[in-house]
């Protein structure tokens, strides 16, 4: 075989993570720190993946930084995961004479593959955004807290259609995400747009004044789309109307019920 046909032939090598590629999934073989991490819960999050281990000085040193910056950012939707390869009883130890507040999972090996190929050395953090994908890497003590601060800065990582996008702001799970006066400008916005007939549009416009607390205004866009709706539709509008119409009546009944 000649040198080039053996150049042709031989596997690709693997490229190193970068930036605007997707975040590859955490595999771990337990989490020993904070709850564990999977992939529903870290959907539409900002997410660090640092890697580290007890026997590294840089980790140690990093990790009152890491600590700082989980208690900064948990309740604004950043989950930060620490993985490191090594054993339970090493890694439990550990945190017991250093504390560590922030996710902390052992590698099944995997994980670590597909994150730190070709990259030499720890500490090293990956900075996922709410999209999904590599926003930023590197040390977790030279720029992390920086990059962190831009991502929750620009808010939460919504559809490109208005109506999804409304919707997605006024009714995720994660509070911290949930943005109102943007979703009725976005619901507005598309009912306007399609010449106040799009009842798609509509009924959303009814669900984010329902969790603004307008119950009244809620139920008469609820009617309202029903009457625009397709066959197709009929029935979750309806569903969608009649909801409203009882929680306006309960509430009429009894002013200080929440919703």
């Amino acid at each position: 075989m000649t040198a080039l046909a053996a150049l042709l032939l031989a596997a690709p090598a693997a490229r190193a993570l970068d930036v605007g590629d997707p975040m590859p999934p955490i595999t771990v073989k337990k989490w020993v720190a904070n709850t564990p991490v999977s992939a529903s819960n870290v959907k539409g999050k900002v997410v660090v993946v640092e890697f580290w281990a007890t026997w590294c000085g840089p980790c140690r040193q990093s990790i009152p930084h890491l600590n700082k910056l989980y208690e900064e950012y948990e309740k604004k939707g950043v989950i930060l995961c620490g993985i490191t390869r090594e054993e339970e009883a090493t890694v439990t130890g550990f945190i017991k004479t250093m504390p560590m507040k922030y996710h902390v999972g052992l590698d099944a090996g995997k994980t670590h593959a597909d994150y730190m190929q070709g990259i030499g050395g720890i500490p090293h953090a990956f900075l996922i955004d709410r999209k999904g994908k590599v926003a930023w890497h590197g040390h977790p003590m030279s720029g992390l807290d920086q990059q962190i601060a831009k991502l929750v800065a620009a808010g939460p990582a919504v559809s490109d259609d208005p109506v999804e996008a409304a919707m997605e702001l006024s009714t995720s799970s994660d509070f911290a995400q949930r943005d109102l006066p943007k979703a009725l400008e976005l619901a507005r916005q598309a009912y306007e747009k399609s010449g106040r007939k799009d009842a798609k549009a509509l009924a959303a416009l009814a669900r984010v004044h329902y969790e603004m607390g307008h119950v009244a205004t809620a139920a008469k866009a609820a009617e309202a789309a029903l009457k625009l709706g397709t066959d197709d539709e009929k029935e979750a509008l309806e569903a969608a109307a009649e909801f409203y119409k009882k929680e306006l009546e309960r509430r009429k009944k009894d002013p200080a019920a929440s919703l």
